[in-house]
């Protein structure tokens, strides 16, 4: 064990202090130079976030680069992964972000509640809940007429037909998937239109599905008269209890990507109906006044995953699995109105089942915490000593693709806290400098402050790993101009796939992804940086390290598809191979790679091949 210098320089928390005072000290064992983890664990689905790498495919990095009882710190936590892994590891985590919805996350998923403690509380909730739930959600089973609880009601907006003005409702002209289609025909004079020609959204109530017990499975059928009785009933109920009203409008970039101003959204409490805005209510003044201190984190975690699944956001899915779109502001045209409650119970369970094989569990209920969170800039670690830290692993906002302070506000807004926009490391060119606008050059000296902190407190010998990608080599350049400026030395560099599309990519209306789902990790240690001997363009490094990593797959009969071929990777292995040869990936953009290759390699559907 090491004894960490200087944390008596700082008024800190006694829980840091503690965190900090014996740490295991730094390793230098070999870095994974290709790994890859599944997204399907408990705790990795436990709550949303707009991006999250999985805890397997950290911990690899964790032991590469710290000992038992080190201190791991992640100063972009964003949902705290690094945090579960750091604990999945026997290590000690200290965790920060500016989003406090960031910090809410990583708070709840290192710090578990016994589930037996949740189930008492779950029994106390859903008695006193009851009597809400059959008021605002009774309705007939479509089959057997008997009267349960709705699981979900479908709102389906309506248009008008340009040329007759007979009304035309996207859900009777539905896809075989739900989705709806681009195109409309009117049922009346059989113009054909886009949907993005035509006027008038409103919305109305079409198909609901009802968990009946007598059926004993789930009855799908139209809204019918007693649905549309008790909605306007419910619609001349008053919201007694607080609803977050955030102000929302084209300052913010999600706002405009996602087209808002289309869905009359003018602050937070517009993302939900006025049944859900009911339930949501009820249930939130009740976990905040009512539920037991020892439990109310517990049920805040899962309150927030069901504030976000319960928007008018959550899209409608013909074969099941309603959600909203991650990483956007996006209501669909086909919206799945969940029952809040349902939604909360199910969102609990899953909590209770995190918990249950937590790491942390046995040292908490011991005395013994192990982890830290606090909401703090990445550019100020003031309150860390330095070189008080063993290994640094985080993942940094990726320019300009992802705002995560819009994305967060939906359930940063019931927290009572929102991200502040002008300190978030992000290009954003739709918004003064005063109001968090962001030139590339001023998200550059973020990073480099940002950087520069990590190199302070980094102890001697110590990594830090940053996991990064983008299909513009221009935001490549000033990550790597960022941690040059900070003093940070680039020793290795491995290829994550996360095994599912990333949605740091996401670009706006039209979906496109333009950021390859191939993350790179490139690990620093503090230093001057040496001589580049490899002088060739990045364009040369590029081809000839996908060359080579061609020549390594099966040729010949063997020649089969297979995700080592795909564009995607092999950009992701291009950039690495740049930036190993201690290059820049100047002008080697997506795009660009795509036209080298074809330029030089065979290409059967963006798969390549040697000629």
């Amino acid at each position: 064990m090491t004894l960490t210098a200087n944390i008596t320089e700082l008024d800190m928390d006694p829980r840091l202090k503690e965190i900090l005072r014996e740490t295991g000290g730094p390793a230098r064992r070999p870095i994974p130079t290709d790994t890859s983890s599944s997204k399907g664990s408990s705790a990795y689905q436990v709550h949303t976030y707009p991006t999250k790498v999985p805890p397997g495919a950290i911990e690899p990095f964790i032991l590469a680069s710290s000992e038992p009882d080190s201190v791991v710190l992640d100063p972009f936590c964003g949902s705290g992964m690094t945090g579960l892994a750091a604990l999945n590891t026997g290590r000690r985590a200290l965790l920060s972000d500016l989003a406090p919805g960031a910090v809410h996350l990583a708070h709840n998923h290192s710090h578990p509640v016994p589930p037996t403690v949740i189930a008492a509380a779950m029994t106390s909730l859903t008695t006193a809940m009851t009597p809400t739930e059959v008021a605002l959600y009774a309705s007939n089973c479509p089959t057997c007429g008997r009267l349960e609880r709705l699981r979900h009601q479908v709102w389906t907006d309506v248009h008008t037909c340009t040329q007759c003005s007979e009304p035309i409702r996207v859900w009777d002209q539905k896809t075989e998937s739900g989705s709806s289609s681009r195109t409309l025909t009117c049922g009346k004079c059989g113009n054909e239109q886009t949907r993005s020609g035509l006027s008038g959204v409103p919305t109305q109530p079409a198909e609901k599905a009802v968990a009946c017990g007598s059926c004993r499975k789930l009855q799908r059928g139209p809204a019918d008269e007693h649905d549309l009785t008790l909605l306007a009933t419910i619609a001349q109920r008053p919201v007694t209890h607080w609803v977050p009203k955030v102000p929302l409008g084209p300052d913010r970039e999600m706002y405009r990507r996602s087209a808002l101003h289309l869905r009359n959204v003018t602050q937070v409490a517009d993302f939900w109906n006025h049944r859900s805005q009911l339930a949501l209510s009820e249930l939130w003044h009740y976990i905040t006044t009512k539920a037991d201190q020892k439990v109310q984190s517990a049920l805040k975690f899962a309150f927030t995953n069901t504030a976000w699944h319960a928007t008018r956001m959550r899209r409608y899915n013909a074969f099941g699995g309603q959600r909203p779109l991650t990483g956007t502001l996006y209501i669909p045209q086909l919206i799945a109105e969940g029952n809040v409650f349902e939604i909360f119970r199910h969102q609990v369970a899953q909590v209770s089942r995190f918990y249950s094989t937590h790491p942390a569990l046995q040292d908490l209920e011991g005395g013994v915490d192990r982890s830290f969170a606090r909401q703090s800039s990445a550019t100020d670690l003031s309150w860390l000593p330095s070189s008080s830290i063993d290994y640094v692993f985080t993942d940094p906002p990726f320019g300009a693709n992802l705002f995560y302070g819009d994305c967060n506000v939906v359930w940063e807004s019931w927290l009572g806290d929102v991200t502040d926009l002008t300190e978030e490391i992000v290009v954003n060119k739709s918004l003064p400098s005063t109001a968090g606008g962001k030139s590339l050059d001023d998200y550059e000296k973020l990073l480099s402050g940002a950087f520069s902190e990590v190199r302070r407190v980094l102890a001697p010998g110590a990594r830090a790993s940053v996991v990064f990608h983008n299909a513009d080599d221009k935001v490549w350049s000033a990550l790597l101009a960022a941690t040059d400026h900070a003093g940070l030395v680039q020793t290795d560099v491995s290829v994550l796939d996360k095994m599912q599309r990333s949605m740091k990519g996401y670009k706006g209306r039209s979906g496109a992804e333009l950021v390859p789902f191939f993350d790179l990790v490139i690990t620093f240690t503090a230093g001057a940086k040496g001589d580049v001997q490899n002088l060739n363009g990045a364009g040369e490094i590029a081809l000839e390290a996908i060359r080579r990593h061609l020549a390594t797959l099966p040729q010949g009969d063997k020649n089969e598809v297979t995700h080592q071929r795909s564009l995607e990777y092999l950009y992701s292995l291009s950039i690495g191979a740049v930036i190993a040869n201690g290059a820049k990936p100047t002008g080697l953009s997506f795009k660009a790679l795509e036209e080298l290759l074809n330029s030089n390699l065979a290409n059967k559907d963006r798969h390549y091949y040697l000629s």
